[in-house]
């Protein structure tokens, strides 16, 4: 059959987050430059319009039921291969059952799985599930080694590697380089934790974080008086940052400059903006991520395994990890400072290495 794309790069793309913004940007550029795909189509869930991108044309909105997922397979049927690229994919049966279907439609040998992780599954069904994906699909990428030793005892003969994940790839652009500016202020990234599987929020917990959250600014406000900002990652309308971002600054002592930048489609200048602060506490992986590649000195606050995975990754050290259910707000505000001071102690890995690392995803 005639193909009509190199690619099928998928993902949870155009959903108005930024890791998964840096992740489609890494996925598109490692297509065209280092596997020489040159004509790619990306599965989005909305139009995206960035320069960096090049603009994108959502999925039609499903006419009838099953109508969104015979598009899919239309446009796996006509790529030569499947990519998936990055984030945290491998976890629910159906979804999984529907990557292998768009794996056996663009064909088997030559499609991979980047700079993923694995599980937790949400059934035994998916695991069994997930074991016969990594046997069909040509390669995979595993992003932590905890994803990498699953992924062994699962399917023991399939093509897999530990790799990284694909954030630092954004860093070989040669059009969009990382600009050295003086450095102001400290960021700060918050995300809803604890929601069921309906949607619902457990209040209770919620609340506690928010004040524990309220607690760090002031007294890092209070004893740096650095400008604090308060940025969103991810724009989804019940999932999304800008909840609790609006909680938090809303309780703030009146007297605390505090500037809330709303989420930006552009991974480049989101990672550019970090490189401008002094430090940052975060919440989201990529918050972490790109703080790491921005060279800013970082406390993750690790509300998922994911988190602490990264952490444990790049040898962060543990002064600068907190457990997002036990959070100190005197413990993290004195390891701020010691972030904005000459005492701060640096990652293991560079980002030399990290990229050298999320590079293994394209050999």
């Amino acid at each position: 059959m005639f193909k009509r794309f190199n690619a099928y790069i998928v993902g949870y793309y155009g959903m108005h987050n930024t890791g998964d913004d840096a992740l489609l940007y890494s996925a598109r550029w490692a297509s065209h430059h280092l596997l020489s795909s040159q004509n790619n189509l990306v599965s989005s869930a909305t139009d995206t319009k960035c320069q960096e991108f090049g603009n994108i044309k959502a999925i039609p909105n499903a006419l009838f039921r099953g109508h969104q997922r015979l598009l899919h397979y239309k446009n796996a049927l006509q790529s030569e291969n499947i990519i998936f690229g990055g984030g945290s994919v491998l976890h629910t049966e159906s979804d999984i059952q529907f990557k292998r279907h768009l794996i056996a439609l663009a064909g088997r040998k030559q499609s991979r799985c980047t700079g993923v992780g694995l599980g937790p599954f949400t059934s035994v069904g998916a695991e069994k599930a997930c074991a016969k994906f990594l046997s069909e699909c040509g390669f995979i990428g595993l992003r932590d080694k905890q994803s990498y030793d699953m992924a062994k005892d699962l399917s023991p003969e399939a093509n897999v590697e530990l790799t990284f994940d694909l954030a630092p790839t954004m860093l070989c652009s040669q059009k969009n380089k990382l600009v050295e500016i003086e450095r102001s202020g400290i960021m700060f990234n918050f995300c809803q934790q604890a929601i069921d599987a309906y949607g619902n929020t457990n209040n209770k917990i919620e609340f506690r974080r928010i004040q524990s959250a309220i607690e760090i600014i002031e007294k890092i406000w209070f004893e740096t008086s650095e400008p604090i900002y308060i940025v969103d990652f991810n724009a989804h309308y019940c999932f999304g940052d800008f909840q609790i971002h609006r909680k938090i600054i809303d309780q703030l002592n009146e007297n605390i400059p505090v500037t809330h930048i709303q989420y930006d489609p552009n991974p480049f200048r989101v990672l550019q903006r970090i490189a401008g602060f002094k430090a940052s506490v975060c919440m989201r992986l990529h918050a972490s991520i790109m703080s790491f590649m921005a060279n800013t000195p970082s406390i993750s606050i690790n509300y998922h395994r994911k988190c602490k995975n990264w952490c444990e990754q790049i040898g962060m050290s543990g002064e600068y990890q907190f457990d997002a259910l036990e959070v100190c707000s005197d413990s993290v505000a004195n390891a701020l400072k010691q972030c904005l001071g000459t005492e701060f102690i640096k990652p293991v890995m560079t980002t030399e290495g990290a990229i050298k690392a999320s590079l293994l995803n394209w050999r």
